[in-house]
C-alpha cells in the first residue's frame, strides 16, 4: 500500500479537478514509493516548495501525511488498517461493515484506496466502507491492479466494475477512469465505457497495469443492488428471447480449423498464434478506440 508516481499524478489532477484533501482517510497508511528524482521531477512541475519530511532510518518507510500536508492542503491525512503494524490511526478489518454510529462515518472530503481493497476478501464490504466513510460531495479515489498482476493480492479488477457501481443512479458521478501502465511513467490511457461502447472493452498485453479511478459521492447512498455486467442488462439480453436458435451455420472458417484439427496442425498453429500475439502486445500502446492517450505531463503542467 502506497503512493507511487502514478498514485501521486492522481492526487494532483484530483486536486486540480477541485478534489478537497482537507480531511483525508487512506486504506492502510501509505508509503511513499517514488523515486527522488520522480519527486523533484513532479515538484517543479506542480511549482510546490520543497518537501520537509521527518528524518528516516535508511531502509524503513517514508509516510505519506506530510506529502499530503504540505502539497494537497489537507488539515488531516488519518488512516485505517486492520493490523497496528504501521500505527495506523485507526484499526479496523475492512473484510466488516464499520461500526454503526461511529464518528468516522460520513466525514472525509477523500479516501484514497491506493493498492488495499485487492487485498480485502470481502469486496463489497470493503467498498461500502470507503463510500459510508465519504462525505456527500467528497470523492473515492482508487489506484488497483488491472492486468498482468495476477498473485500480487485476491484480485484484479475490471473497468466495467467500477463504471457499473460509480453511476448517478446509485448516488456517484464517476470524474476519470485511467489505465496507467507501470513501464510508462508519463501516459494514462482513458478507458472507454463499456456501456457507452455497447461492447465489452479488454484488454490483453504485456505490461502491468493500474486502474486509476476518481468519483464524486453525490448524495447518501441507501442499499444496492448487485451490479450486472453492462452486457447482460441490455434489452435483448434481459428480454430475450436467445437469438442463439437463430445463430448461423459453420461457414468457411469452421470448416478449415475443423480440417486443421483432423492433419494434427491445430496446436502448432495455435501455437504460433498466440507467439505473434504475445510480440504484438508487448509494447507501450493500448488500442484505439477503447483506450485514449493522455500525456499526463501536459495534463499536470501548472499554468502561468
Amino acid at each position: 500500500m502506497g503512493i507511487d508516481i502514478h498514485n501521486l499524478n492522481l492526487l494532483a489532477h484530483a486536486q486540480d479537478l477541485g478534489v478537497s484533501f482537507e480531511q483525508t482517510l487512506a486504506i492502510g497508511r501509505q508509503a511513499l514509493f517514488i523515486e527522488p528524482f520522480e519527486l523533484e521531477a513532479h515538484r517543479r512541475l506542480r511549482g510546490l516548495p520543497p518537501l520537509n519530511e521527518p528524518t528516516v532510518t535508511l531502509g524503513q518507510p517514508r509516510y505519506f501525511e506530510p506529502l499530503m500536508q504540505q502539497w494537497l492542503q489537507a488539515g488531516a491525512a488519518e488512516s485505517v488498517d486492520a493490523s497496528a503494524y504501521e500505527n495506523a490511526t485507526h484499526i479496523h478489518d475492512m473484510n466488516l461493515p464499520w461500526p454503526a454510529g461511529a464518528p468516522q462515518l460520513g466525514r472525509y472530503d477523500a479516501v484514497l484506496d491506493f493498492g488495499c481493497l485487492e487485498h480485502v476478501f470481502n469486496f463489497p464490504v470493503a467498498w461500502r466502507n470507503c463510500v459510508d466513510l465519504c462525505r456527500v460531495g467528497g470523492h473515492i479515489l482508487h489506484s488497483l491492479p488491472a492486468n498482468n498482476l495476477s498473485g500480487h493480492g485476491f484480485y484484479q479488477f475490471s473497468p466495467e466494475l467500477f463504471f457499473n457501481l460509480y453511476q448517478a443512479q446509485n448516488g456517484f458521478e464517476l470524474r476519470g477512469l485511467w489505465f496507467a501502465m507501470k513501464g510508462d511513467r508519463l501516459h494514462w490511457w482513458q478507458v472507454a465505457n463499456p456501456m457507452d461502447v455497447k461492447r465489452r472493452v479488454n484488454l490483453c498485453n504485456s505490461h502491468e497495469v493500474y486502474m486509476l479511478v476518481i468519483a464524486r459521492k453525490l448524495r447518501e447512498v441507501g442499499p444496492l443492488p448487485a451490479p450486472q455486467q453492462s452486457d447482460y442488462a441490455q434489452a435483448e439480453w434481459v428480454q430475450g428471447p436467445s437469438t442463439a436458435a437463430n445463430a448461423p451455420s459453420p461457414g468457411a472458417r469452421q470448416a478449415l480449423v475443423r480440417r486443421f484439427a483432423q492433419w494434427g496442425w491445430i496446436d502448432a498453429l495455435r501455437a504460433g498464434r498466440e507467439r505473434l500475439r504475445a510480440v504484438q502486445r508487448s509494447g507501450l500502446d493500448l488500442p484505439a478506440p477503447d483506450y485514449q492517450r493522455v500525456d499526463v505531463h501536459a495534463l499536470l503542467q501548472k499554468k502561468s
